[in-house]
């Protein structure tokens, strides 16, 4: 009967323990421009970062700014907590997707507005932070934004 309690005990403080939510950075500090096709900042247009953790939530998050004259908007870094058993509850879900699962961190921004649109890129790749590091600088060349839809003419 003493080995059956204690063997609750500890399972029932085992499970207490994982359920302490754990803080991480959910995105970082993001210092975007935006300019147009001549390199010329662009003000009053919409940068939007998107971020969510795959390993533990099962929504992203959006946050909006707008551009000042330089172009420029900021973002402050976003922090958020999980416990180990949201982790692996959200990490096993993504793996049921299989290739097309995702998991960690991720955090793009991308511009729109006043006919124009634009991804932050590293080279042909949209920019995708995933984790680190604590400080990101992009810099997303708006161009007209394409407004018929493809087959439509």
């Amino acid at each position: 009967m003493v080995g059956i309690r204690r063997s609750v005990v500890v399972g029932a403080i085992i499970l207490a323990l994982l359920l302490i939510p754990i803080p991480y950075r959910a995105c970082p500090t993001w210092d975007v421009w935006v300019v147009d096709d001549s390199g010329q900042p662009v003000r009053d247009v919409t940068v939007r970062l998107v971020y969510q953790n795959y390993s533990a939530e099962s929504r992203s998050h959006e946050d909006d700014r707008i551009t000042n004259e330089r172009g420029h908007a900021m973002f402050p870094r976003q922090e958020s907590s999980a416990s180990v058993l949201r982790r692996c509850y959200y990490t096993a879900l993504s793996a049921t997707a299989g290739v097309h699962g995702s998991f960690g961190r991720h955090a793009w921004v991308f511009a729109f507005g006043k006919g124009l649109e634009g991804n932050a890129t590293s080279g042909q790749i949209v920019t995708d932070w995933t984790g680190s590091p604590d400080h990101m600088e992009s810099r997303i060349v708006a161009k007209a934004a394409n407004l018929l839809s493809p087959g439509k003419h």
